[in-house]
Order: C-alpha cells, then structure tokens, then sequence
C-alpha cells in the first residue's frame, strides 16, 4: 500500500514538470553567444564574414549571460522546488548548496589555478590589469586568491571589472549567491507553484523590468554603470526563469497543446534576434531580455521536430559542457591577443589566421578535456563524500 502511494505521488511529480532535456541544447547556444562576444578580438581573421553577418547579434552577447542567469533559475525550480519547498530543512538545503558546489567547484578551482600561473608569467611584463586585458587589475594577494577560490569575488566590489581573475569569471559568484539563497526564495515560490500559466509569465515579466530598463542607453537612463547592478542583474534573470518554470509545470491547466510549443519558441528566438538586429547595439539591445522566460519555457515544453533537432548528440554534449566551454574559452583569447600583439605582429594575415585556428581548436579541446576528465569526475566523487539524505536523489 506504502509502495503504491509513493508510485503515485512520483507519478504526478512528473506530470507536473516539464521534459528539459531541449534546453540542454540552449545552454550550449547561450554559452557560443558568450565566446563569440568575446572572440572579437579575432574578427580580423577567418571568421570576419560571421561577425559582418551577425555583427547586431554577436555585439550584444553579454546577453548570453542573462540566458545562463535565467536558465539557471528555471531548471533549480524544476529540479529542487518540490524538495526545497513545504518547508525549510538543514539537510535538504545542505544537499542542494553541496549539489552546486561539487557541479561548480572543481573546474572553477583549476582554472583559477592555471590563470594564477598565467598572471604570475605575465605580471613581469606588463601590469596585472592590462596582462588579463580587463580596465581594473584583479587582486592577486592571498585573500584575493581565497575568494576567488571560494567564489565570493564579486561579493565585495559593487562592479564586475577586475572583481574575477578571468573577465566571465564573475558569474561562477553571481551563480553561486543565488545557489545560497535558493532554499529561502524555494519557501516562497513553494506557495506559489500553482498559479495560472499566465500569471506565472507575467510575474517572470515584471521582474525582469529593472534590470531590462534601467541602465546606460535604456529608457531609464543612468550615466554609467551602477554600483551592485550584477547583483540586481541575477536576482531579476533568476527569480524571472523560476517564475517561467511554474509557467512551464502548468502549463495543462490551460489545456495548452505542447504541439504548438517547439514552433512558438522558434519564433520566440526569431523575434530576439530580429530585434537585436534592429536595435543594432548594446544598450537598446537589453530589452531581449524580457523574452527569455518565455522562450525557455515553451522550449521545455517542445515537441516534434524541434526536439528532435535539439535532442541531436553533438547538441546535447556540447549543451552538458557549456559550463567548461565558459570557463576556458578567455585564456585562449588572452593567448591570442599577446601572441598575436607581441609576436606576429606585421607577420601577415596567413599567420594571425593560423593562429585564431589553433587557438579554437584549442578551445575545443581543453573544453573537452575540462569536461571529461575534471568537471564530471570530480563532481561525482564529491557528491559521494556526502550521500544525499533521504528523497534527494533528483541530481543536475
């Protein structure tokens, strides 16, 4: 009788939650926009045609950021909300910030260590701040090193410029600031886990406004950047994907067609990148924003062909090393700019684009090798350190 009371309960645990195996693909595509705003220092070479093709798209990649930060939001509710939820819990929480902990650590924590032997190289060449190309020269004391490795350096500095020893790095500690505070913001969204699809969409809307038009060049214009915008930046994308996550769970209550999902969010992005194309360049460009709940939500809910074509394995792998993709891809940039600068200077086009070549291949590779070899393995050996209490078997 027990036994059938919980195949039950599992039952309808499912039917209440969205298939997000689609997104994994999206991860992949959020974290490609990300390297190539940031591959613009190799415009020049062979890829000049796709950045005169894309220019509108690829010069308000930052977005990708936005993407993780909403995306991040909308599979923690999918995967933690119902374990989180009822109530607050010592060991249910200290599962889950341990779950994200041995998922971001490791990789984090290396490559930390390899920019740290890059910085000490570098550092009696040229200053701190122009050798990791970033305007603020990142701290590399003993404390500095410390909360890079604790991933709390964006905690005390109100700008994100010089806050990481690599420039992306400081979304390892935005990421990790919402992880910490999920298990009380999970008491909240917990009440709330039954409203109406559209309510849910609304809610994931409005607070997105703030960080959509408020800044340099939006409608509520600021002069420059404002101190601790990343941490308004973070609670609005992640609240807003949690909010798109209970859109997506009930999604039934308005008899939706699921059919109807995987060509709604093909034209969800279509209207993105239409107007980023029109709005031609960062600032405008922001407002995007406003549409990522709903595009991840119909995403997940997506049928046919879209999920078939997003269910294809080079997307899918690509999609599980996202994580590792972000985290390499500056050094490779950092390589290229100082090799390209101090070395091949005025040594031609054949040479600089031979160079962008390796240097994306390389990419490639330590993308894979970060991945199969660190990211997975160590992540499985410190979630066996601590076995998850009881009914916390769902993992990430």
């Amino acid at each position: 009788m027990e036994r059938s009371r919980s195949k039950s309960a599992k039952t309808e645990l499912e039917r209440s939650r969205p298939d997000i195996g689609t997104l994994t693909a999206l991860r992949f595509v959020a974290a490609l926009w990300v390297v190539l705003f940031h591959l613009q220092a190799m415009r020049h070479t062979f890829l000049a045609p796709i950045y005169e093709l894309f220019r509108p798209v690829i010069a308000n990649g930052d977005l990708g950021v936005d993407v993780f930060f909403v995306l991040s939001g909308f599979i923690i509710t999918y995967t933690y909300l119902d374990r989180l939820g009822p109530r607050f819990r010592w060991r249910a929480a200290g599962d889950f910030v341990w779950a994200r902990f041995a998922r971001m650590w490791p990789a984090f924590a290396l490559v930390v260590g390899v920019l740290g032997l890059w910085f000490a190289y570098g550092a009696g060449q040229h200053p701190v701040g122009a050798w990791s190309l970033q305007t603020q020269a990142p701290d590399l004391s003993p404390w500095g090193m410390a909360r890079q490795l604790l991933m709390v350096h964006l905690w005390f500095q109100p700008g994100t410029d010089g806050a990481s020893w690599f420039g992306p790095g400081w979304t390892v500690s935005a990421e990790w600031l919402a992880y910490l505070a999920f298990p009380l913001l999970a008491l909240v969204l917990f009440r709330l886990r039954r409203l109406h699809p559209l309510a849910a969409l609304a809610a994931s809307v409005l607070v997105l406004v703030p960080t959509a038009l408020w800044g340099e060049d939006l409608p509520i214009a600021t002069g420059g950047p404002q101190p601790f915008e990343w941490l308004l930046r973070i609670a609005c994308c992640f609240t807003a994907g949690a909010f798109g996550c209970i859109a997506a769970r009930n999604a039934d209550r308005m008899n939706f067609n699921p059919a109807l999902a995987g060509p709604g969010a093909v034209l969800a992005g279509a209207a993105v990148a239409v107007f980023l194309a029109a709005a031609g360049k960062p600032g405008p460009g922001r407002l995007a924003v406003l549409a990522f709940p709903l595009l991840i939500a119909l995403l997940s809910l997506a049928r046919g062909r879209v999920r078939a074509a997003l269910s294809a394995r080079w997307l899918q792998y690509s999609g599980r090393c996202s994580y590792s993709l972000y985290l390499v891809h500056m050094f490779f940039i950092y390589l290229f700019y100082w090799l390209n600068r101090d070395w091949l200077h005025g040594a031609g086009p054949l040479a600089t684009n031979l160079l962008a070549a390796a240097c994306l291949a390389g990419i490639a590779l330590a993308t894979h090798l970060l991945f199969r070899y660190v990211e997975e393995p160590a992540r499985h050996r410190l979630r066996a350190l601590v076995p998850p209490g009881r009914g916390s078997s769902i993992q990430i």
